[in-house]
């Protein structure tokens, strides 16, 4: 075991978080690659990975290292990488794209996770019930597992094969090869095979089918529909915000919710299925409309808490620029289909963090060539290169680099990229316009300068003006026209944070005196104490999220860490 990883034991184990931790080896994913590759003509890939107890998401790391080796050979990606994980040290060391469906594979359902592969690496005193239930309930084509060898002789795990009823001729299981961890990162004595299970042949649904069967036992119907529906969603959403509004401990006040409405929904279908069958026929009512109506029911109270957490996360989100939010909301999505507990409350609100970082810096950095044009720019003291024309356009990059933004700037094309303005149109600023200004304000708020009033101007031409949060102090002046361009004239400081924070991310500055020595006199003048503000959430501040009240701090960025959220 070498150093890093005996330290990692440690930090687990004294966290009490070493739930049989034994990373797979790259010679076990090396099996399953080879498989992938071999009997899919490359055509097909991984695609939408869920890992299990994923630990350090060791199976994509291996995965991306043998397509480097294979180069253009290699057809066996991975689309994207969905995990379940019930270490929250493990959680906070996964990279930003990693999403998280659930912290506790027991208290997590996987009929509704929509993947493409599932590889797990089950905890080995409990390897059959995990075993016995991703093949049961999983809702995916391929099954990849690293078991004991002696799975062969388990009931639990033959019974669940068998139930899956594979068709005459069908090759249901494929051992890939068997191996040991003698050698791992963490070495144990454990022989394991390398398993393939095939699912897809299987309908969509098959997983809720064995779900509600296990759950409900109710019998099989003839096929009637049943036509009743529940409109009380709307009503439910308005009820929980107003809820939301006054509560002082969100995250209780929405789990307990949550599990209340889970409970009395999961009763009120059980107690259907209770009834005897011949009069649930009698009255129109059969199996498979029940099936459905629960599935729709289940699903919907999921995106209703959910959604009502994300909403809670405003703060955050409102930080962001039109495209960033959308960005996010869209890989947020996903995350409708976790069960709602604290747990993954807090791995949500890790990946948010995660996320937000990762976006503010892009959209700062998509901002500044969006603005960069040779009318626009002033090299490096020591950059004698030419500034080529480019056609500016929102994050595209121009050809040359090392200079920095005046504060006066002529924007082609940047207030309606793409949509046109014509002098037919209604003599007004239109709303596209009012949400580029919107994104200029976000970007800046991650700079340390926060928005207050915008006044939008009428027509064409007129001036507009956003102030400081002082709604004193003028943050910048624009003024639209129909040539589809904008004048702005920033703040001055405004604008040297944006040229120092930029050239920091870029690298093209690395010491608070490089500024002096390479930035125009005007723009360098106390540009130096702009080197730290660039700010980013800390997402080692999530306990004090899910806590009854954050704790009293000096520090600005701490507060804003926790109560920005709205979360605690």
């Amino acid at each position: 075991m070498n150093k890093q990883m005996n330290e990692l034991i440690v930090t687990l184990k004294d966290a009490g978080e070493d739930f049989e931790f034994y990373p797979t080896t790259r010679d076990m994913v090396r099996r399953i690659w080879r498989f992938q590759s071999d009997n899919h003509s490359g055509h097909y890939r991984f695609g939408k990975v869920l890992d299990i107890g994923c630990g350090k998401c060791d199976f994509r790391k291996w995965v991306k290292e043998l397509n480097r080796e294979a180069g253009e050979r290699s057809s066996v990606d991975i689309y994207e990488y969905f995990v379940i994980e019930k270490s929250h040290i493990l959680i906070d060391r996964l990279d930003p794209d990693v999403i998280v469906l659930g912290t506790d594979f027991n208290e997590a359902t996987l009929i509704d996770k929509e993947v493409d592969t599932i590889f797990c690496n089950p905890p080995y005193s409990e390897y059959e019930e995990w075993t016995r239930r991703i093949i049961l309930e999983s809702c995916c084509d391929d099954i990849f597992l690293i078991i004991p060898s002696r799975w062969k002789q388990s009931r639990t795990i033959q019974l669940a094969l068998r139930s899956l009823k594979a068709p005459e001729g069908k090759k249901l299981v494929s051992v890939l090869g068997h191996a040991d961890f003698l050698n791992a990162e963490r070495n144990a004595r454990a022989k394991v095979d390398i398993l393939h299970i095939d699912k897809s042949w299987m309908a969509d649904d098959a997983g809720f089918d064995y779900m509600f069967d296990e759950i409900f036992g109710m019998p099989d119907d003839n096929g009637d529909k049943w036509n009743a529906e529940f409109e009380a969603a709307e009503q439910q959403a308005r009820k929980l915000k107003t809820e939301l509004a006054a509560a002082k401990n969100k995250v209780e006040l929405l789990c307990n919710g949550y599990e209340e409405a889970r409970t009395e929904l999961f009763n009120h279908f059980k107690t259907i299925a209770g009834l005897d069958t011949a009069v649930l026929e009698s009255v129109g009512i059969h199996k498979k409309k029940v099936k459905e109506a629960l599935k729709m029911r289940f699903s919907g109270l999921k995106n209703l808490y959910w959604k009502a957490a994300f909403d809670c996360l405003d703060e955050i989100t409102s930080r962001l620029t039109s495209v960033s939010r959308r960005n996010m909301l869209e890989r947020f999505s996903i995350l409708k289909s976790v069960d709602f507990t604290p747990s993954n409350l807090y791995a949500m609100i890790v990946w948010v963090i995660k996320n937000y970082n990762k976006f503010t810096e892009q959209q700062m950095i998509d901002l500044f060539y969006a603005l960069s044009c040779p009318a626009n720019v002033q090299n490096y003291i020591s950059n004698k290169r030419v500034f080529e024309e480019f056609r500016s356009r929102w994050g595209e990059k121009p050809s040359s680099s090392h200079y920095t933004l005046d504060y006066r700037i002529v924007c082609t094309e940047y207030a309606l990229p793409g949509e046109g303005w014509h002098s037919s149109y209604e003599p007004r600023v239109r709303d596209s316009c009012q949400r580029k200004i919107e994104d200029v304000c976000a970007v800046a708020f991650s700079l340390g300068f926060k928005a207050g009033i915008i006044q939008m101007p009428e027509t064409w031409g007129k001036r507009g003006t956003v102030y400081m949060d002082d709604n004193r102090t003028i943050l910048f002046a624009f003024r639209c026209y129909l040539n589809s361009n904008v004048h702005i004239k920033f703040n001055i400081e405004l604008m040297k944070a944006l040229n120092v924070a930029v050239a920091r991310k870029l690298g093209w500055i690395r010491k608070p005196s490089d500024i002096a020595q390479e930035f125009p006199p005007e723009m360098a003048k106390g540009a130096e104490q702009y080197f730290n503000c660039f700010r980013l959430l800390d997402a080692s501040k999530v306990p004090c999220l899910l806590g009854m009240q954050p704790t009293e701090t000096s520090s600005e960025e701490e507060q804003d860490n926790k109560l920005a959220l709205n979360f605690a």
